[in-house]
């Protein structure tokens, strides 16, 4: 794939996923068990993790506004 113009924050961001994804072999198992491991020192830092209820209200609050809006536009 041949990139139109060079972003350096996607390039970096591009860059720390494919190191990351090395350190744990390409192994999604591997991240997330690493990742959960961390979960309750993040969260004593100040990090919030949203539950899965907050998910689905903020996928359905989503879902209701582009259903507004697609009656909005329809009506114009």
């Amino acid at each position: 794939m041949t990139e139109k113009f060079h972003d350096p924050i996607v390039a970096e961001v591009r860059k720390n996923r494919e190191d990351l994804f090395a350190d744990f072999d390409c192994d999604m198992d591997k991240l997330s068990a690493y990742l959960e491991s961390k979960r309750s020192e993040r969260e004593a830092m100040g990090f919030r993790y949203v539950t899965e209820e907050e998910r689905q209200a903020r996928l359905s609050w989503s879902r209701q506004r582009q259903e507004a809006e697609t009656r909005r536009i329809a009506v114009l």
